[in-house]
């Protein structure tokens, strides 16, 4: 099979149409310009959902993970314990195409190159869940994969370390991201 071959099939729309990588999945470069800007990856996000993961290139920077469930200026840095923040200058629109970035540096700094992976919600591929805590060992979180899921990243808004559970490493460990 070749490049853009079937991935998955689609929960929504007509049974039977296919998604591709393209469809749910984008890495995109681009060059900062310390100006609003709007990214057109392809990736429907506003109707969609989904995350954007944005790294700066050009120098060391940290990683900003920005998604739909929490909303725009809402973002987690994975390379951090540290709570969810807010900055209204960073990741400001989710778009049917893609998303736009603002005027923060971290994400859109003039002269500078950074990367985007940006992940759409879709059926076996990727979800987002936002779910309280109970404090009790094996809590069900429901989710809209419809498998089961081959990898999880769990970070408490509050704080905290990210876990991670992969299923090449059972389910009684976990890693840590950050």
């Amino acid at each position: 099979m070749s490049v853009g071959t079937k991935l998955l099939q689609a929960a929504a729309g007509n049974a039977g149409d296919p998604v591709y990588v393209d469809d749910v999945f984008s890495t995109f470069l681009y060059d900062g310009t310390g100006s609003s800007q709007t990214i057109n990856n392809g990736i429907d996000l506003s109707g969609e959902g989904g995350l954007v993961w944005i790294k700066r290139r050009s120098s060391t920077r940290d990683h900003g993970l920005f998604d739909t469930e929490r909303g725009v200026n809402q973002r987690l840095y994975s390379n951090y314990s540290l709570a969810s923040g807010t900055n209204s200058s960073s990741l400001t629109a989710f778009n049917s195409n893609g998303f736009t970035v603002g005027t923060e540096s971290d994400v859109n700094g003039s002269s500078t190159t950074n990367v985007a992976w940006t992940f759409r919600k879709a059926e076996k591929f990727f979800d987002i869940v936002t779910y309280t805590g109970n404090g009790t060992a094996g809590h069900a979180v429901s989710h809209n994969l419809g498998s089961v899921p081959g990898m999880i990243l769990i970070k408490n808004l509050t704080g905290e370390s990210w876990l991670v559970y992969h299923r090449g490493i059972g389910n009684t460990k976990s890693l840590t991201l950050n």
